[in-house]
């Protein structure tokens, strides 16, 4: 079961802000939000591939740097790419990652998402490890 990658995904924000939430608040937040729009419309919880991409794209995809993150993931291979293929990466990452979330989340069926609390350790700079623990999962946690 990969549900807790949907739960525990990448956000990465090009500067923080005092009142944007704690990491682990804003994972569980956005979690719990899109755990009820699942539990809410029967055309997602039977598959329905358009509409959970649209979910993904209005609840999760919001909170993704996705130049940053494409950035981050090509290492020194961005600065060797044109500005049209920069442009054309991050795009397909995003395709990536709305495939990605739309295929965990059409899996779901109620587990139990547990979130540990966030260790004063937990950040470096602009990340965090937020830990969470679906049940029936055997990974324990992705990084933020």
């Amino acid at each position: 079961m990969r549900f807790l990658l949907v739960l525990t995904f990448w956000l990465f924000s090009s500067c923080a802000s005092a009142q944007e939430p704690a990491p682990d608040v804003l994972v569980k937040t956005i979690t719990q939000d899109v755990i009820s729009v699942i539990r809410q419309d029967k055309d997602i919880q039977s598959g329905n591939t358009r509409k959970i991409a649209d979910l993904v794209e209005t609840k999760i995809l919001p909170h993704f740097d996705f130049a940053r993150m494409t950035q981050l993931a090509m290492a020194v291979n961005w600065r060797r790419a044109s500005p049209d293929q920069q442009k054309l990466l991050v795009q397909e990452f995003k395709t990536l990652l709305v495939r990605t979330y739309s295929t965990a989340l059409s899996s779901y069926r109620d587990q139990v998402i547990e979130f540990r609390p966030l260790s004063p350790s937990g950040g470096h700079g602009n990340y965090s490890t937020v830990r969470g623990q679906a049940e029936g999962c055997t990974a324990d946690h992705d990084r933020l």
